[in-house]
């Protein structure tokens, strides 16, 4: 009788288990550049951070700027913002916080319903920070000193 519950526990624990590590690669959500092309960033390759942002949110222009004048700190990562907002609205963002300069800095745009199925109800900004190996090292939800996200860079 013990050896049946031990074998359903175990059974449990690994697929549990499993999820996680699942849920903890690049999502497959999918994103529209502003140079026209789609990509999933699940094929993002390298150190990646993810940024979820809105551009009239004032966390999120803060958190552009903190970025922005630490830049040094991300060298070795590929950094995209991701938004629901228009082409027009993301350009004018990336403009404002001199962020459209920096090669390793991407723009796009996702829709509402795959932000909620990749990550659930999030705050903006909320960065997510993932290993080249596309792990998920950390994950920041709501305006964060960015000091404290260089910890985990």
């Amino acid at each position: 009788m013990i050896k049946p519950a031990i074998l359903l526990l175990a059974t449990f624990l690994l697929t549990v288990v499993s999820h996680a590590q699942i849920t903890s690669d690049l999502p497959a959500m999918k994103v529209n550049g502003l140079d026209g092309k789609s990509f999933s960033v699940k094929s993002l390759k390298g150190k990646t951070v993810i940024v979820m942002y809105q551009p009239d949110c004032d966390h999120c222009q803060r958190e552009a700027e903190s970025i922005q004048e630490h830049m040094d700190w991300f060298k070795n990562y590929q950094l995209y913002f991701i938004t629901t907002a228009t082409a027009v609205e993301i350009k004018k963002f990336a403009v404002e916080y001199k962020l459209n300069t920096y090669r390793n800095v991407h723009f796009g745009t996702t829709t509402l319903s795959d932000i909620l199925s990749t990550y659930g109800p999030i705050e903006t900004p909320s960065l997510y920070i993932y290993g080249a190996d596309g792990h998920l090292i950390q994950k920041f939800n709501g305006e964060t000193s960015i000091i404290v996200v260089k910890r985990h860079l």
